[in-house]
C-alpha cells in the first residue's frame, strides 16, 4: 500500500493501513488518538512492522520506556519483511529508544536525504525537544532552519505540517515576523493542529505581543481536546502572556486549575518543564505561598532518576524552589556525568545548578558569576528561546 507521499507501506490490511495513517497524522499534528489508532492497526495486522515502530515512538514520548523498548524490539524482529525505507525508520526509532541521540540524529539526516517526505521520522529532529535542539550545539536553531529549508521543496507548497515547521524555525532564529505568516497559513489550512498552535504562541512571545497570544490561546483552545499532549503546554504559554501583562494571579490560577490537573496527559519532559518553570517565574515575581507538591510528585513519578540536561535544569529549579539541597546536589552529580561523557551542553547546565546552590547558601556574588556563564551559551541547552528566558529573568531578579 502507498501512503500520502506515495511511499510503500508493508501492510496487507486496509483497516490496519487506514488506522496507521490516522495515527501518523495525529502524531504529526499533536492531536490525541495516535496510540489508540496504532493499537487498532495492530489488531487488524499483528505483524505490521511500522505500526510497532511508530507505537514505540509514541510510547517513548510519554515516558513509557519499557513498553517502548518492547514495541521497538517487535518491529526489529519484522525487518525482514519490509522495504529499505521502513527498515531505516525502524532503525532510527530503535536508536532513539536506546538513548543513542547522536547516532539517531545522524541516522535521521541520512534517512531524510533518501526519503525527504518521510515526515514522521524527520519530525524526531525538529521540535524544541527534538534531536537537533538537544544536540548541544550553540547554533542548533540555525542548523534546524537550514535542515527544514532543504526539505521544504519536496513538500506541497501548502502542506500544513511543513508550513508550521518553516514558521517555527524562523521564529526561533529571531525572525518571528517572517515565520508568523507561515504559521497562520498552516492553521488556516488545518485548524486542528496542535503543533501549529504551539508555534503561534512562540511567535507572539518573540513579537512581544502577550495580548495577541492570550487572545489566540483563549480562542483556539476551545477545539483542543484536554487529553492532548500539548494542552497543558499551550496553557503554559497563555500563563506566560498573563505574566507579561502583569497578571501573575491569573497565571497562578491557570497553573492550579488547568496545567497541574492535566499532568496525566503531558509527556514527562513537558509536564516537568511547564510546572517547575512557571512556579519559578512566579517565585521570582514575589508570589508567596506557592505549593510545589504536584510538580514534585510528577517529577518523582516520571523522572525518578533524572533526565537529559534540559530536564536536569528544571529538576534543579524544583529542588531550589523547595530548598532541597540534597536533590540539588544529586542533580549536580548527574549533570557532571553528562559532562564527563562530553555533552556540549553539560557545562552550561552545571553553571545553572551551581548558581542555584550558591543562591541557597546566600553566596549571591558567586550565583551572579555562574548565571553569567550559563547565560552566555544557554542555547546549547535546547528547548525554546521562550523557555530559556528563565535564565535571564533569574539573573535580572538577582541583580
Amino acid at each position: 500500500m502507498k501512503d500520502f507521499f506515495d511511499q510503500h507501506v508493508s501492510c496487507h490490511s486496509t483497516p490496519a493501513f487506514d488506522a496507521y495513517e490516522q495515527a501518523v497524522d495525529h502524531q504529526l499534528h499533536a492531536w490525541p488518538g495516535a496510540l489508540a489508532a496504532l493499537d487498532l492497526a495492530l489488531q487488524h495486522e499483528p505483524d505490521f512492522a511500522l505500526a510497532h515502530s511508530t507505537r514505540a515512538l509514541v510510547l517513548q514520548s510519554y515516558g513509557r520506556a519499557v513498553e517502548a523498548r518492547e514495541a521497538s524490539a517487535k518491529a526489529q524482529q519484522l525487518v525482514h519483511s519490509v522495504t529499505e525505507r521502513e527498515r531505516s525508520h525502524i532503525h532510527v526509532v530503535g536508536l532513539l529508544i536506546a538513548g543513542e541521540a547522536a547516532l539517531a540524529l545522524k541516522a535521521v539526516r541520512a534517512h531524510a536525504e533518501r526519503w525527504p517526505t518521510d515526515a514522521l521520522v524527520i519530525s524526531t529532529a525538529l521540535g524544541a525537544f527534538g534531536l537537533i535542539a538537544f544536540s548541544g550545539r550553540l547554533d542548533h536553531d540555525q542548523e534546524r532552519h537550514e535542515f527544514v529549508r532543504q526539505l521544504a521543496p519536496h513538500y506541497p507548497q501548502d502542506f500544513p505540517w511543513m508550513l508550521s515547521h518553516q514558521g517555527w524555525t524562523l521564529v526561533e532564529c529571531n525572525q518571528p515576523e517572517a515565520g508568523l505568516p507561515m504559521v497562520l497559513r498552516s492553521l488556516e489550512l488545518r485548524p486542528a493542529n496542535g503543533n501549529a498552535a504551539h508555534v503561534m504562541m512562540h511567535a507572539q512571545f518573540e513579537l512581544n505581543a502577550p495580548e495577541a497570544g492570550l487572545t489566540f490561546a483563549q480562542s483556539w483552545l476551545g477545539q483542543y481536546p484536554d487529553n492532548a499532549m500539548l494542552y497543558g503546554h499551550v496553557h503554559w504559554h497563555a500563563a506566560l502572556c498573563e505574566l507579561d501583562l502583569g497578571r501573575p494571579e491569573q497565571a497562578l490560577q491557570r497553573l492550579l486549575t488547568v496545567i497541574e490537573p492535566h499532568l496525566a496527559y503531558a509527556p514527562p519532559l513537558v509536564g516537568l518543564t511547564d510546572t517547575s518553570a512557571l512556579l519559578w517565574r512566579l517565585q521570582l515575581l514575589g508570589i508567596s505561598g506557592l505549593s510545589w507538591a504536584n510538580a514534585q510528585n510528577f517529577a518523582r513519578t516520571k523522572l525518578p532518576n533524572g533526565g537529559n540536561l534540559f530536564a536536569e535544569v528544571h529538576l534543579a529549579m524544583l529542588a531550589a524552589g523547595t530548598g532541597d539541597i540534597q536533590s540539588l546536589l544529586a542533580c549536580q552529580t548527574r549533570v557532571q556525568k553528562h559532562l564527563d561523557a562530553g555533552h556540549q551542553a553539560a557545562p552550561v547546565a552545571l553553571h545553572w545548578v551551581q548558581a542555584l546552590l550558591s543562591l541557597l547558601s546566600q553566596e549571591l556574588m558567586a550565583a551572579r558569576v555562574e548565571l553569567a556563564h550559563c547565560l552566555q551559551e544557554s542555547a546549547r541547552l535546547g528547548g525554546s528561546h521562550a523557555q530559556r528566558t528563565i535564565i535571564s529573568r533569574t539573573q535580572t531578579w538577582l541583580q
